[in-house]
């Protein structure tokens, strides 16, 4: 999915796997974590052939992995801007992360420009109760104490409209557009790579942010349905 969205931004996207999941449109039923020495020698392929100008991470469901990822970040001279979509469960209830890969997670953030958690995933991290924009805002604010920008995207409410809320540092900002009819799978994800290639091209992040959500817009007008499940983003 995310090289779809960078092809339809025209980027060029380079894949590391971190994990193997067994899912189609409607579930998931099985995952698996990639070895945390492979997943480095991925790194140091991509690397070596290209220095990106942006990063976007998305499942990460194993703690060693997380850690294998940070210390080849950490240790980069120049560290491009990052994006982490931190997915904890799939839409159809399947838990990807324990308890220990979600602290090590947070270890990773102060790495990280922005983190874009959805209202279930910013409540799991931040061990707050997380039903409204408030309680949104609040989470948000904790967890932007772990070093970065935080997004708590708000499409999961029921309202007509949709708000996102992004604390970054002491300034709060809520974005918000009148909710489009209909669902589609990996709204959160498409999200999280429009923002990366965004980034990489030089915006500040509330524009960054402003950009990105109207291309989610975008992708939700155009989505189609194919077999059975939820509609899906097609850049075609």
């Amino acid at each position: 999915m995310d090289l779809r969205v960078y092809a339809d931004l025209h980027a060029i996207g380079m894949s590391v796997v971190a994990a193997v999941t067994a899912q189609n449109n409607r579930r998931v039923t099985a995952a698996g974590a990639i070895a945390p020495a492979l997943i480095t020698q991925q790194l140091e392929a991509v690397w070596e052939h290209v220095k990106p100008d942006a990063v976007c991470i998305g499942l990460l469901p194993d703690a060693s992995g997380i850690m294998a990822i940070g210390t080849f970040l950490t240790r980069l001279a120049r560290r491009p801007p990052m994006v982490i979509d931190p997915v904890i469960a799939a839409s159809s209830g399947w838990r990807f992360v324990g308890a220990r890969a979600r602290s090590e997670l947070l270890r990773l953030w102060p790495l990280a420009t922005v983190v874009t958690p959805n209202l279930d995933e910013a409540a799991v991290l931040s061990k707050m109760k997380v039903t409204n924009l408030e309680h949104a805002e609040s989470a948000a604010r904790t967890l932007a104490r772990y070093g970065s920008a935080v997004l708590v995207t708000g499409g999961h409410l029921k309202s007509a409209t949709c708000v996102d809320i992004l604390v970054h540092g002491d300034r709060v900002r809520r974005f918000s557009a009148r909710r489009v009819t209909g669902a589609m799978r990996g709204a959160g994800g498409i999200l999280a790579a429009a923002l990366a290639v965004y980034l990489a091209r030089g915006a500040s992040l509330e524009r960054a942010v402003e950009h990105a959500r109207l291309f989610v817009r975008r992708a939700f007008q155009s989505a189609r349905t194919i077999g059975s499940g939820q509609r899906q983003y097609l850049n075609w």
